[in-house]
């Protein structure tokens, strides 16, 4: 049986809370059916103070073998890189993740906070907190840039504000079976085939999109990048594909904007929920579409509108408007 343990920094456990959530199998089965043996985790496991300075000690000393290390949170450093100002059972959280990183098989960020520093590590970012491996876009983290797992991977992140539950639990059925490899880690060090799409893949505001008949008010039926500030076209994510619970939600499904919590940068330091212009040009253009080509496709889709699409974006129900020829 494979031990796996997980300790929280710098963040508000969301995903942890996703994690609850999983379904087709709940969290609990699915470790079972991995063989996973959870050794201490804050909300799942009953040891408590000196039983869980034990477990810690046990793995660091290698008298017991630490097969996945989950770290949830960002790492803060200050006072001038010791990270005291966050102390857990007694000792630097940093130091936590150092020491028991060197043991791991796997050392897995879950969470933007813990991939890339996310909300703890937005500016002024006082408590100077990172990501373990990056921060925001660069390389080094608490852990610095040659840092590989017994294993010999590098830290496996898993961003997201929250998580979607899957993407940990089959992160963990890919390492537990050795089909995840190195290869099929992406620039971020994510495994690729959750984030090799974009979170507008799926979305079913779409036709919207297409034809540029937008939202000017959140709780409308039209798209909601042209004025409300989604960034679905950034966001690299399956949510739109992979869907939320019970396989029915998403931010957009819901009427609220894409905001790429999956991103290295998240937050931007930027506005939500209405879009910035330059010169009637969002600043934050889709990820495939160069600029000049943006600028001519909105002019000839804003042409081809159907009367149908015009009227519906800025409605709150599907009025149906159909004429014919349109």
């Amino acid at each position: 049986m494979k031990n796996l343990l997980s300790l929280h920094g710098l963040g508000c456990g969301g995903d942890t809370i996703s994690l609850l959530n999983a379904e087709e199998p709940d969290v609990l089965t699915a470790l079972e059916m991995l063989d996973i043996n959870i050794a201490w985790h804050p909300s799942l496991s009953l040891e408590k103070g000196d039983e869980v300075l034990k477990i810690c000690a046990d793995f660091i000393e290698g008298r017991r073998v630490l097969d996945y290390f989950l770290i949830e949170g960002a790492i803060p450093t200050v006072p001038a890189g010791s990270g005291r100002i966050f102390e857990f059972m007694g000792k630097p959280f940093a130091e936590w993740v150092e020491e028991l990183s060197k043991v791991a098989e796997y050392t897995i960020a879950v969470g933007t906070c813990a991939t890339a520093g996310g909300i703890p590590a937005a500016p002024n970012n006082p408590t100077c907190a990172t990501g373990v491996q990056f921060s925001k876009g660069q390389i080094g983290g608490i852990l610095g840039e040659d840092y590989r797992s017994k294993a010999g991977f590098p830290v496996i992140n898993i961003p997201g504000c929250p998580t979607h539950p899957d993407w940990v639990l089959e992160t963990l059925y890919l390492v537990s079976q050795k089909k995840l490899t190195l290869d099929g880690l992406d620039y971020a060090n994510r495994p690729a085939h959750f984030y090799n799409h974009v979170a507008h893949h799926g979305c079913p505001r779409n036709e919207f999109y297409e034809f540029k008949a937008s939202a000017t008010e959140l709780g409308q039926m039209g798209c909601l990048f042209e004025h409300l500030g989604c960034r679905g076209t950034q966001c690299e994510s399956d949510c739109n594909i992979r869907l939320w619970l019970g396989r029915t939600g998403s931010c957009t499904r819901a009427g609220y904007a894409c905001i790429a919590c999956t991103s290295q940068e998240f937050p931007q330091n930027t506005s939500y929920f209405k879009t910035e212009m330059v010169a009637n040009i969002p600043k934050t253009l889709p990820k495939d579409v160069a600029k000049a080509w943006y600028i001519g496709l909105v002019g000839l889709a804003k042409m081809a509108t159907p009367e149908r699409l015009k009227t519906n974006a800025t409605a709150t129900h599907n009025k149906h408007v159909l004429k014919k020829g349109k």
